[in-house]
């Protein structure tokens, strides 16, 4: 066979060479043959080869090949099989390696002129082999070759859709990795990022808010995260934020939330043109199955959410958060606590506080005290379940409802893995010291009766006994 195959197209007749009586007949004829030019030529200028089948006969020829991207397999085996029936069927079976059930009921004749009887295009998509033994995304096209109700014969035409595919299937992959995850994300925030938990490489999917500086926009660029996120938090995050935020999205600390969750979200304050916004971010986990898996990265602006809040005396979001520690504030973490009680949800509420943390404040500065109080509010979100209640009391004083805990023996077993957690923290600044902490513990049953308030001052008098041991150490009241 030629390296090119080419098929000339109908020549249209001269009426001048035919009697009068005829002409008529030959300008119809003219007419069809430039209908169907029409249609061939407008496909002609994507798909690569043209069949003109007969619908009634199903005896098939090729109106035209460019070579280009053309399967010489498949064209041999259309002048093999002339029958469309055969050759549709050897051609699935031998080139088709994806869906092929489907793509051979869609493509009987029955069904093809159930779709393209109106002149309508009908295409099938599916993973090609080609001649080289390599697979590629193709398409097949089928319509009419005429005008609907006069002609009994259509076009079946082939095109590689290999790149336009791969590029979708990338560009789709940026907004949703074939998981359902992200298109909620998409939907709601301004800036999506997708991060490597490993390597630290960011590829940027979303850009439509801030562009921290050395950002270019969406696309396949990676960019290191420690240096954007450090960027960021420098350029936009509100000065008494900052501190907060290097810690709460450095990878260290994103990789050690999603250990045992698929979703960190806390909230943050931005500065910008000398205004305060509340800000929100939000990490998911791609496939939270998978280990190591990478990340996908929001941050999106939720003042209208956070003046809604206040409007409401509802306090969401960063209403009942501390933005500090981003664990509940008191009086969030207290009506919980309530509602739990009123709904006769028994547990065991325990109170701590930092042991010299004044001493903290004074000898190393206070942005090492903040790092202190972060830190274990992260370890209590490590340590206690996601039932259960914790919050920011003030200062450095912290309190927990452990939902279901009934006993002093399962009590200490719980407390004892808090010291150990806080013992285990790591900041460089304290040196040799160690973090310590006083706690007291009392019951809420549902045989007793207590109110919050009589709870608290029965938990807080036990932190005044443990404070007189050295270490962390627990009483229960």
């Amino acid at each position: 066979m030629q390296s090119d195959l080419v098929i000339k197209e109908n020549e249209l007749l001269d009426p001048s060479n035919y009697p009068e009586e005829q002409r008529s007949l030959v300008d119809d004829f003219n007419s069809r043959i430039r209908r169907l030019m029409g249609i061939i030529t407008g496909i002609g200028k994507e798909y690569h080869t043209i069949w003109v089948i007969n619908a009634n006969t199903k005896k098939m020829y090729l109106y035209r090949s460019t070579g280009e991207n053309t399967n010489r397999y498949a064209v041999e085996l259309g002048f093999r099989f002339d029958n469309y029936d055969r050759f549709i069927e050897e051609y699935i079976d031998r080139c088709v390696v994806n869906s092929i059930e489907s793509i051979q009921r869609d493509a009987k004749i029955d069904v093809v002129f159930s779709r393209i009887k109106d002149g309508d295009l009908y295409t099938l998509d599916y993973m090609r082999l080609a001649d080289d033994g390599n697979m590629s995304y193709h398409q097949m096209a089928f319509a009419l070759a005429g005008q609907p109700g006069e002609t009994e014969n259509f076009i079946l035409a082939f095109r590689d859709i290999d790149k336009s595919i791969r590029k979708h299937i990338s560009d789709k992959r940026y907004l949703r990795e074939q998981l359902d995850i992200v298109e909620t994300l998409s939907r709601d925030y301004y800036n999506i990022f997708k991060i490597n938990p490993k390597t630290g490489d960011v590829v940027i999917l979303k850009l439509d808010g801030y562009v921290t500086k050395g950002m270019e926009g969406a696309g396949e660029k990676i960019y290191p995260y420690d240096v954007l996120y450090k960027q960021y938090v420098k350029d936009r995050v509100y000065s008494e934020d900052q501190d907060w935020m290097y810690d709460a999205i450095s990878l260290e600390t994103i990789n050690r939330k999603l250990l045992d969750n698929s979703e960190y979200v806390s909230s943050y304050r931005v500065m910008d043109k000398g205004e305060v916004h509340y800000y929100q971010f939000t990490y998911i986990l791609i496939n939270s199955n998978i280990p190591n898996s990478d990340m996908l990265a929001g941050f999106k602006n939720v003042d209208d959410i956070v003046a809604s809040a206040k409007e409401r005396e509802n306090l969401e979001i960063l209403a009942s958060t501390d933005i500090m520690t981003g664990i509940l504030n008191r009086g969030s973490g207290e009506r919980k606590v309530i509602d739990a009680m009123a709904n006769n949800k028994s547990g065991m509420l325990c109170i701590l506080d930092v042991d010299k943390f004044k001493n903290i404040n004074d000898e190393l500065g206070h942005n090492v005290g903040d790092k202190v109080l972060r830190r274990i509010a992260d370890v209590l979100k490590m340590t206690f379940r996601d039932d259960d209640i914790i919050f920011r009391l003030g200062g450095d004083e912290y309190a927990a409802y452990v939902m279901n805990l009934n006993d002093e023996e399962s009590g200490r077993v719980v407390m004892d893995r808090l010291f150990k957690e806080i013992a285990r923290m790591d900041i460089p600044e304290l040196g040799d010291r160690k973090i310590c902490v006083s706690a007291g513990a009392v019951f809420s049953k549902d045989s007793e009766k207590r109110t919050f308030e009589e709870l608290y001052k029965l938990a807080d008098s036990g932190v005044y006994e443990s404070k007189k041991i050295s270490g962390s150490a627990l009483n229960f009241r």
